[in-house]
């Protein structure tokens, strides 16, 4: 996996998840845009007493697929799902599994916790990939 972090506010077009302090964080919400023509995994975003957590479900990648920025508000996660090739004469009847670029946008409103990010895990977002989910956890602030 890729991170990267800036200290500058996110000015993309949210065609990612709702705000999390909505009922329904998916209801209305596209799979992809104009603005950005990559297709959009599904993803929980769910919270514990001490950290956000955003699972996203990817299938059939590495951990070094992935690229993950974290802006001052919002967490941005892509990568590219490679397409897999059929053996012998093989002919799809079906193609419901999106492949290539994709792109999930989580804006943030919960306060990170950027300090505790630097120095539990350097310059590193804590990450993990296990059985087809990515799972980022962003430690909540302190109020």
């Amino acid at each position: 996996m890729r991170y990267r972090r800036f200290s500058y506010r996110y000015t993309g077009v949210f065609s990612g998840m709702a705000a999390p302090s909505q009922a329904n964080v998916w209801e209305g919400q596209p799979q992809s845009s104009f603005a950005y023509p990559q297709w959009q995994p599904a993803a929980d975003l769910y919270e514990t007493p001490t950290a956000l957590i955003v699972k996203v479900e990817v299938a059939g990648m590495a951990e070094e697929d992935f690229e993950i920025s974290l802006y001052e508000n919002a967490l941005v996660i892509q990568g590219v799902r490679p397409w897999e090739s059929l053996e012998g004469n093989g002919v799809y009847h079906a193609v419901n599994i999106h492949y290539g670029a994709f792109r999930l946008e989580v804006p943030l409103q919960q306060p990170i916790e950027r300090d505790r990010l630097r120095r539990v895990i350097g310059d590193r977002i804590q990450a993990r990939y296990d059985r087809g989910f990515l799972y980022v956890i962003l430690p909540k602030a302190e109020v």
